[in-house]
């Protein structure tokens, strides 16, 4: 039975993710920096069906304990087929103002987290390729960010183009082991976080009239779309880049 890792899977669009998966019957991990959300996610998604899921606490910047996240989940199932690279922050600080720290704390979840994930990832679906199994899949979730910005999320653009540079590194070295590697990239999602925001009047209006199928996007939007890259049906789609975005960058290239 295949098992699937999100991080940053206890809610919002990670959680989605891992719902999607989770009705087409496969294990999930629940990887996050919150270890109580991790497992109430994990209880949710068993509760909702899954076969499996169990939620593990783990700061994805530090690469000891994604190892460790790794080994525990190797013990568990024998075996991780897909990694969703969905952990990220955003923190809405004026490029000119926000300091080093807040920059550099931005770069070492969205992006060098994601790296380090892939890596320790992928070399244990490089062991099984090398055993005449399939590879496996890595989606990186990006953010319509990673083409266009502004002022206020300067280091998260810069982090999300950075990750779609790093899926396709990866997409190039992984393929010939039947690992594919490829990005999704949201466009408006509404979420617990987002929704006092969206649901507001103005911007409502707004998400009907630039939105091109009328509508804000939901997790589960984004989570099909990480099953369809995942699965068989698109072993041979690597290195792209998939929008997820309702049409959204066709009105704003």
């Amino acid at each position: 039975m295949p098992t699937i890792i999100v991080t940053g899977g206890a809610r919002g669009i990670g959680y989605g993710i891992a719902e999607c998966f989770a009705q087409k019957g496969d294990n999930l991990v629940i990887a996050d920096v919150n270890a109580e959300s991790a497992e109430q996610a994990a209880a949710q998604l068993k509760a909702g069906g899954a076969p499996d899921a169990i939620g593990l606490e783990c700061d994805i910047t530090n690469r000891e304990q994604v190892q460790a996240m790794v080994g525990r989940v190797l013990d568990r199932f024998g075996r991780i087929d897909v990694l969703v690279n969905n952990a990220g922050i955003c923190p809405f600080v004026d490029v000119m103002e926000i300091s080093t720290e807040v920059w550099q704390k931005t770069v070492d979840v969205n992006l060098t987290g994601a790296f380090i994930c892939t890596q320790e990832v992928a070399r244990h679906m490089v062991e099984r390729s090398e055993k005449g199994e399939r590879g496996g899949s890595i989606v990186f979730i990006t953010s319509q960010s990673e083409n266009f910005t502004n002022s206020m999320q300067g280091d998260y653009a810069a982090s999300k183009a950075g990750l779609r540079m790093a899926m396709k590194a990866f997409a190039t070295k992984l393929g010939p082991y039947g690992i594919t590697c490829n990005a999704v990239a949201p466009g408006h999602v509404m979420t617990d976080m987002t929704k006092q925001h969206w649901g507001q009047p103005g911007p409502a209006e707004y998400i009907k009239t630039r939105v091109p199928v009328g509508r804000i996007g939901t997790p589960r939007d984004i989570g099909n779309a990480c099953v369809f890259l995942a699965s068989p049906q698109a072993e041979y789609i690597s290195g792209i880049s998939l929008h997820v975005d309702g049409g959204y960058q066709t009105m704003n290239p």
